[in-house]
């Protein structure tokens, strides 16, 4: 019998206009380690979310054991048996280990006090219950000190807390979503021994990964998730990892890239000597230069650290080593003048904490960068703002009433919103992180439009996007980022199937 069972999951975000998943079906079963792999998009950690209750389907079905179910927050599906492992850390850093794990459930000595000593003594028996006999020694199964600060850990350890935590609640099931994403390969490995000892224990394990390497290392099915369909459930052993490269990103995909002849100007944007982290795998320092009228693209799958370039690029960040410099100079020093004047374009990934305020009218947002420049006697003359904001509204069709706040507009049309301030005037810089979000088929090529007359007037634009069709039909250089280090493609093979191989890393280069 399976532990887990979902089948026909239908999901949409109607805010946004997004169908989530379309009617997604997957299976577990009892002391199985099975993937579920897909492209960015595909709707993994929507089906996650849905099967530990922090997302409720719009319909389908969750049979747990055999038994029908419906769950209505995630503290009904952790009485199910069902644990998630977030990327995201969920531990309170000012706690230890114990108190944490001990939240919501803590023991007491005198019926009111906090026992300390027998909250440590529950996570020590806990991690012993995993352990594995070394020369007639059984070792715990978890390294991680009990009494320790969470804030003193480091990411092995840390990860290791949120499995025991998930594992003191019962769990029978754990949902483990990108665990390797701050790990180092030997921290992984040590990771992996401790998956599988507890898939031997009967535990029913969800992997979640973009890494061909690790999954094939350590899952016993694939399943693999695209546009919201279940289009294939496979045995692991059958595939190799170019295989299962092929499998997450779909072949074919991206649009065909017309010829353009570059011819591109002097450096604007220089990253030299860069590392992207701290962890043992982001060791490799990286370099490259946009230049004025060209389009340089990166890709990269989720968890392989293009947040934290798109923050140096952008100036949100200084790098800890190396330096990012913007016409010879340091980005941060100048980053205020440089997005008054702008001259530094900049769409963000996380567009309403970044560049969008939301509780403000739309057209304010929309002439964020230019209201200084009206006079009163605009006004007077019927040019005033409203009447600029409604015509960009109207050219980068925009739906919406733009006296109200952008938290009434669509994901779309915020998109749009943003997209409209930014490539307005003549910036030196556009830096694009994931610009395509939400947008339709439609906005999507009035975007592509707008970033190529950006490049053709001698903006340098740098495209950073989960989405490697997002840079075939635009980037004159392309570079593929996995696990911090880049690899150079041409743009031509966004097509290929040397593609998948790349971003998921069963290609180096």
């Amino acid at each position: 019998m399976d532990i887990l069972s979902l089948h026909a999951i239908y999901k949409s975000f109607p805010s946004t206009g997004t169908q989530a998943l379309c009617g997604a079906d997957f299976t577990l079963r009892h002391g199985e380690v099975h993937a579920l792999v897909g492209e960015n998009g595909a709707g993994k950690s929507t089906l996650a979310r849905i099967a530990c209750g922090l997302l409720q389907a719009d319909s389908g079905s969750i049979t747990v054991r055999g038994t029908a179910v419906r769950f209505r927050s995630n503290r009904d599906a952790e009485r199910a048996g069902i644990g998630l492992v977030p990327q995201e850390s969920l531990l309170a850093d000012g706690l230890t280990v114990a108190q944490n794990l001990a939240l919501g459930r803590e023991p007491k000595r005198l019926g009111f006090f906090y026992n300390n000593a027998q909250a440590l003594d529950d996570v020590r028996t806990l991690a012993q219950s995993y352990g594995e006999a070394v020369g007639g020694v059984v070792r715990d199964g978890f390294s991680v000190d009990p009494g320790a600060l969470v804030s003193e850990l480091g990411p092995s350890q840390r990860r290791e807390a949120e499995i025991l935590r998930a594992m003191a609640r019962g769990s029978s099931v754990l949902i483990l979503d990108e665990p390797t994403s701050i790990l180092s390969e030997d921290e992984a490995d040590r990771l992996f021994a401790l998956v599988r000892r507890l898939a031997a224990s009967g535990i029913g394990i969800i992997y979640i990964s973009h890494r061909a390497k690790e999954i094939l290392a350590i899952a016993d099915r694939v399943s693999v998730l695209r546009q919201g369909k279940t289009v294939a459930t496979v045995q692991a052993r059958s595939l190799d990892e170019c295989s299962l490269a092929e499998l997450i990103v779909q072949a074919g995909t991206c649009p065909a890239r017309p010829d353009r002849a570059t011819s591109c100007g002097k450096p604007v944007l220089q990253v030299n000597g860069v590392l992207l982290g701290k962890a043992h795998y982001l060791d490799k320092e990286i370099s490259f230069t946009v230049h004025a009228g060209e389009v340089l693209g990166v890709a990269a799958i989720q968890g392989n650290a293009l947040d934290k370039l798109e923050a140096l690029c952008a100036g949100c960040e200084s790098p800890a080593s190396g330096s990012v410099l913007f016409d010879g100079k340091p980005i941060p020093a100048a980053r205020s003048e440089l997005v008054r004047s702008g001259r530094l374009s900049y769409l963000p990934t996380k567009r309403d904490s970044l560049a969008l305020s939301i509780r403000s009218p739309a057209w304010e947002n929309l002439l964020a960068k230019t209201l200084q420049n009206f006079k009163p006697l605009d006004y007077a003359r019927g040019k005033g703002p409203k009447k600029s904001a409604q015509a960009l509204a109207e050219q980068w069709q925009i739906h919406g009433q733009l006296n109200a706040p952008v938290s009434a507009l669509s994901g779309g049309n915020r998109q749009r919103l943003l997209a409209a301030r930014e490539l307005a005037g003549l910036p030196q810089l556009v830096v694009a992180a994931n610009p395509a979000q939400g947008l339709d088929p439609e906005a999507r090529q009035l975007l592509w439009a707008r970033l190529g007359e950006a490049r053709d007037r001698g903006a340098a634009v740098l495209l950073l996007s989960h989405d490697p069709s997002d840079l075939a039909e635009l980037a004159d250089r392309a570079f593929i980022l996995y696990r911090g280090r880049l690899v150079g493609i041409n743009p031509a093979d966004l097509n290929g199937p040397s593609l998948s191989a790349l971003l998921t890393g069963a290609k180096s280069e």
